[in-house]
């Protein structure tokens, strides 16, 4: 049975949470299945993970880059859908060009429900919610990573929810030693990801400006972009300059990372599933989240909650993690138990599962 992937994410993303499960799924797919990944260009940080190995170009120093991988890439796919060599099709995005095209049934993967909900607003909403619904709209199936996505698509979407699988995210545990990265504060809070809108980004600022009042070497370490202009004006007008720091991590030190944070702080308002959980979990850091969206489903017992409107349980929640060993170790134990409800194999699995009812129906 052979699966035709496309090119989207790995065009549009360097680094992020779609692009990886993609990867994870495709190196954890059933042995009787094969798979096509039509990609010329590309400068996705995961692509290295890949047990199949492709040596895609990367165009970063071209103006325009990304529309460069959109054009270069979408011909491929476009090729690729006009063969008869695939049993099912697995859009990696939301771009309904396949619709006409595509010679399978297909399998579409709803990640989230972000911008139904009006958190993530921006010039190119209206176009990216009509593409969303198109392409779902023309699965055969529906994979949700989580419960709370599935309850999502079906709030805003009529559709026969015999077709919608929920199929979790798994984890990749880590081989080798854990070392201390010498960039590194000696002790940090750590923040992963991007930081805009309903990341709720602004709350830990705040919680973490009374926590340095107190504990005078604590750091927040941030991954990802630079901090904006925004951000950096926010961070001096509390005296933090010092004392946050944000720098690109490369995908191999990221166990490294979390092993070594006093915690890792997961502020967001909303997520389809929260992967990060699960790497922090596997790297034995304390989990400090919201109690919304899909947050109690996937971190169970092993978390630590607050409300993520409200800064100050946010700075108790931490202050507890940081001062508590005992408590620190309870967490730490109840993480790695939930832990083994997860792994890539059982995400490849299932998939396939999912790929045959395709077929099949």
């Amino acid at each position: 049975m052979r699966v035709l992937y496309d090119s989207h994410t790995f065009s549009e993303q360097t680094f992020g949470g779609i692009s990886r499960y993609f990867v994870e799924l495709m190196n954890n797919l059933p042995d009787e299945w094969e798979y096509t990944l039509p990609l010329y260009a590309s400068e996705n940080d995961y692509l290295k993970l890949l047990h199949k190995k492709i040596k895609p170009i990367p165009l970063r120093n071209f103006p325009e880059h990304r529309k460069l991988y959109y054009f270069i890439n979408g011909f491929a796919d476009r090729n690729a859908l006009r063969k008869e060599d695939y049993d099912v099709f697995h859009p990696t995005g939301f771009n309904p060009y396949f619709i006409e095209r595509v010679l399978s049934p297909v399998v579409v993967t709803v990640h989230d429900m972000i911008y139904h909900y009006g958190l993530n607003p921006g010039k190119h909403t209206d176009e990216i919610m009509d593409n969303m619904r198109r392409t779902i709209l023309a699965a055969d199936r529906i994979i949700a990573i989580s419960k709370a996505t599935k309850e999502a698509i079906l709030n805003f979407y009529n559709l026969n929810e015999s077709i919608i699988d929920v199929i979790h995210h798994g984890f990749t545990p880590h081989v080798g030693r854990t070392l201390k990265l010498e960039y590194c504060p000696e002790r940090y809070i750590l923040f992963v990801g991007h930081r805009g809108g309903y990341k709720n980004f602004t709350t830990l600022l705040d919680a973490f400006s009374r926590i340095a009042e107190s504990d005078r070497s604590i750091h927040l370490l941030c991954t990802g972009r630079a901090f904006s202009k925004k951000e950096l004006k926010t961070i001096a007008a509390r005296g933090l300059e010092r004392r946050c720091s944000c720098r690109f991590i490369p995908v191999n030190d990221m166990h490294s990372l979390y092993a070594n944070a006093s915690c890792f702080v997961f502020p967001s308002k909303m997520e389809g599933f929260g992967m990060p959980i699960l790497e922090a979990f596997a790297a034995g850091c304390p989990v400090i989240l919201s109690n919304s969206s899909c947050f109690p489903e996937i971190a169970g017992n092993g978390g630590i909650f607050f409300d993520p409107d409200n800064p100050d349980e946010l700075a108790d929640k931490i202050e507890q993690t940081l001062c508590d060993p005992a408590f620190r170790d309870t967490k730490t134990l109840a993480a790695k138990q939930e832990l083994e409800r997860f792994s890539w194999q059982k995400t490849g699995a299932k998939t396939a599962e999912t790929y045959l009812k395709a077929i099949l129906s």
